[in-house]
């Protein structure tokens, strides 16, 4: 009984989840639930698409060992660190995991970077951190500021570091700073499809560097090593807005979301960063902005400058509307580092089994003067329509994760091309209830990819969206997802694995294979006809 209630009080806990092998944060079905299994409704326990054995990998060895015998086998594999993954990437069924959160080979901070093997000459003269196997972004958080550092990670500090995140181009809220986090990778240890252990870098499988720093994850080879510039640390503004609606005026918020959502191209070019969210979790809509801006120093000239901004852009166009639709929170804080920062405002999201994303990219033009047409989408994401269409709750995030150095072409990188001209990347999360069936399950989906993804493109065509939080059933996915980078990253694919031994949904290389459901969420992996 004691370890039914242990299990039951951590089953979204974000730090404990991972530490099983079939821990998944976003699992696509939870087969076995922690309820009372006496109740008439408690369903049928099986593995679903969680492995049938894994492989608890603690060095490069391991993992060549898995490889090899799923080759011989002929068994489906699959790659997993903390199985933060909305995608349902790491994911299999009757698969075998190569799990490498237990390879740990450390974190090494370097003062001045230099090549492993010293071949490859880098313009690189600042210092580096080496993530040696499944550490996750606390961890590397908490190096860097050891040395005054920080890193280009994510917002979720218990999200894996070298997996799906830094291979599939990673946002946060430094990326505007200095650029996106599969960016600041300056070489890689990679176990390929033969067993091999090989390092790719601007010199040294430069194809395989390319594909790795953008080109999705789980697909090329298990990464089992990264290292990644870091950055002395500086000052950090905070300015923490919250709109709440009052209840008799149910669009207001809405309103006054699309009007802000315009201004974001000028607070962007300003160095603010975050992710805003639109909720309804107890009646009336709420807007909250935790947003920042990394100074260059902590000058009262620098500080006024971009309060002065925010307050011209955002906050004065809200005043008229404060106490009567709305009412506004507005408050600033100066935090001596950006670490310093992070501690006092991240926590972690809980895991949930019900989840389902779709997201898109918005540039200066599908934002700037477009008030009308962002109050029309965002009436489209919060409500629903159909029959037999109901959701257990719906949050939009607004990320303003990019612009800035973001905008910058950087060699040796295969990104969607769309994040080059990116200001916002808005997001819908959408839950079905824990009760719903397969039925309901599939009209929630179509709900939220023809209607409310299609509603997105719309209003930013030709744009496309971040591959690690993207809509999986989107049926334009290889353009949405790759840009014009496709092909060559499928002819990379092929080159390093041409036997197709690394196979994700919705991953470079998806064609040749399909799950086959027989109308069910999961089902055997077999060769596309």
């Amino acid at each position: 009984m004691k370890e039914c209630q242990r299990i039951a009080s951590n089953w979204t806990n974000e730090f404990w989840i991972p530490e099983s092998p079939i821990g998944y944060s976003y699992p696509l079905v939870n087969t076995c639930p922690p309820i009372n299994a006496s109740v008439a409704a408690y369903p049928y326990c099986e593995l679903g698409t969680s492995p049938t054995y894994t492989i608890k990998a603690t060095n490069a060895d391991d993992v060549a060992a898995g490889i090899k015998f799923a080759k011989e086998e002929n068994v489906r594999l699959v790659i997993k660190n903390t199985g933060h993954d909305i995608s349902q990437r790491s994911q299999g069924y009757g698969s075998l995991s190569i799990w490498i959160k237990h390879i740990k080979d450390g974190l090494q901070f370097h003062e001045k970077f230099h090549y492993s093997e010293g071949s490859c000459p880098s313009n690189w003269t600042g210092s580096a951190i080496t993530i040696g196997g499944g550490y996750v972004w606390k961890d590397a958080y908490d190096l860097a500021s050891k040395h005054r550092h920080v890193v280009v990670g994510g917002g979720d500090p218990t999200v894996g570091c070298i997996g799906g995140f830094l291979q599939g181009a990673g946002h946060g809220s430094l990326s505007h700073e200095f650029g996106l986090a599969t960016d600041q990778v300056l070489e890689y240890k990679v176990v390929l499809a033969s067993g091999e252990t090989t390092t790719a870098n601007a010199c040294q499988n430069t194809d395989l560097f390319t594909a790795l720093r953008g080109g999705g994850g789980g697909t090329y080879g298990v990464v089992i090593s990264a290292t990644v510039k870091t950055y002395p640390t500086r000052p950090t503004l905070y300015h923490d807005l919250t709109v709440a609606g009052l209840g008799h005026n149910t669009s207001a918020v809405l309103e006054a979301t699309a009007r802000m959502a315009s201004k974001y191209p000028a607070i962007v070019d300003e160095g603010f960063a975050g992710t805003a969210a639109l909720t309804r979790k107890y009646g009336p809509w709420v807007y909250s902005a935790p947003f920042i801006k990394f100074l260059a120093n902590d000058s009262v000239e620098a500080i006024n400058h971009a309060k002065d901004i925010m307050y011209r852009e955002v906050i004065n166009d809200l005043l008229p509307g404060n106490g009567t639709d709305y009412l506004v929170s507005s408050k600033w804080s100066i935090h001596p580092s950006w670490d310093a920062w992070y501690a006092s405002t991240h926590h972690t999201s809980a895991g949930n089994s019900q989840p389902l994303m779709a997201s898109r990219f918005f540039n200066k033009e599908s934002l700037s003067g477009k008030e009308q047409e962002l109050f029309d989408l965002l009436q489209i994401l919060t409500t629903e329509v159909g029959a037999g269409v109901h959701t257990a709750s719906s949050t939009v995030l607004l990320n303003i994760v990019a612009g800035g150095k973001v905008l910058n072409d950087v060699p040796y990188t295969s990104v969607n091309p769309a994040w080059r001209e990116a200001y916002l990347l808005l997001q819908e999360i959408d839950m079905w209830p824990a009760n719903a069936g397969s039925e309901e399950i599939q009209k929630v989906k179509r709900e939220l990819t023809k209607r409310k993804l299609g509603a997105m493109k719309n209003l930013a065509p030709g744009t496309g969206t971040y591959v690690n939080e993207a809509d999986p059933y989107d049926p334009d996915w290889k353009k949405d997802w790759f840009g014009d980078r496709y092909d060559q990253l499928l002819s990379i694919k092929k080159k390093y694995d041409p036997e197709d031994m690394f196979w994700c949904w919705r991953c470079v290389g998806n064609d040749g294979w399909e799950e086959v459901t027989g109308g069910a969420l999961f089902g055997p992996l077999c060769q596309a006809m």
